[in-house]
């Protein structure tokens, strides 16, 4: 699901640093978030405002940032690493064009169906999400508790389903379940933008993903669909390599780095 963030200036009212709160994620964890907007500011704007910006922050409860930028702005990454920003994840985003999908699967499956997402469908759904992610950003950083990491997808899920958005099950005809889930969105006309999908994790090998998301742009494409987009961490190695085998090319690669400071910590 889609949400807005709302940047403000610092030191106000029209500092040279941008920074959000990120509701959503401070509701879930319980303390705050922000995204620092750094991707355009250089690397001695950084030097001049970011401490200041930092011990400005609340110290009462944790605090958590994060900042975006491109892997080769190696200036912005070391003025961001001395303030205590570290890497915890590279995102790739993937682009295809569909009329060069590659397809994987080429027998009859006929113990699955790939279906639109009923309202019936939204507990096995959000259980698949609980239990399926593992190489995010918030999984991998060890400030954050699992558990919460974990809900985040499953709350995700639960909101896209409330919003109306874009899902696909794949079901399971012969135990009449569902067995894995795609959610996705149009990002322009004929463009479809893949944000989150997963199988249950005792069928990850078996190739039911493979069909799943290879139906999935069968059918776009079938519809008018020109491109496809999807974006995926560069420690999900087995992503990225299923991702390839269906045409899909890099189009950008982002770089994820976390700010973190515990409760009553003034530094």
């Amino acid at each position: 699901m889609a949400f807005i963030l709302k940047f403000k200036a610092f030191p106000e009212p029209d500092g040279p640093l941008a920074y959000a709160p990120v509701p959503w994620d401070s509701d879930l964890f319980g303390f705050p978030f922000y995204e620092l907007n750094c991707g355009q500011t250089p690397p001695e704007v950084l030097d001049q405002h970011l401490a200041a910006w930092l011990a400005n922050l609340p110290c009462e409860q944790p605090c958590l940032v994060l900042a975006r930028l491109n892997p080769d702005q190696v200036a912005t990454a070391a003025a961001l690493a001395r303030q205590g920003f570290y890497p915890v994840e590279t995102m790739l985003d993937f682009e295809l064009n569909l009329a060069r999908l590659q397809i994987i699967v080429k027998h009859q499956a006929t113990q699955y169906r790939f279906r639109n997402a009923i309202p019936a469908d939204l507990s096995a759904v959000r259980a698949i999400a609980l239990r399926a992610y593992a190489t995010d950003r918030f999984h991998l950083d060890p400030h954050l508790p699992s558990a919460k990491a974990d809900r985040r997808y499953a709350q995700w899920v639960e909101n896209s389903f409330h919003a109306q958005e874009p899902i696909f099950v794949l079901e399971d005809t012969k135990q009449a379940q569902v067995v894995g889930f795609i959610q996705c969105r149009d990002k322009a006309p004929q463009v479809l933008d893949v944000c989150l999908g997963a199988v249950r994790p005792e069928i990850q090998n078996s190739g039911a993903g493979v069909l799943m998301y290879q139906q999935l742009f069968v059918e776009h494409r079938a519809r008018g669909y020109k491109k496809a987009m999807t974006y995926v961490s560069c420690n999900n190695i087995r992503g990225i390599k299923l991702t390839l085998r269906y045409g899909f090319t890099v189009s950008k690669a982002t770089l994820c780095m976390h700010w973190f400071r515990a409760a009553g910590n003034q530094s």
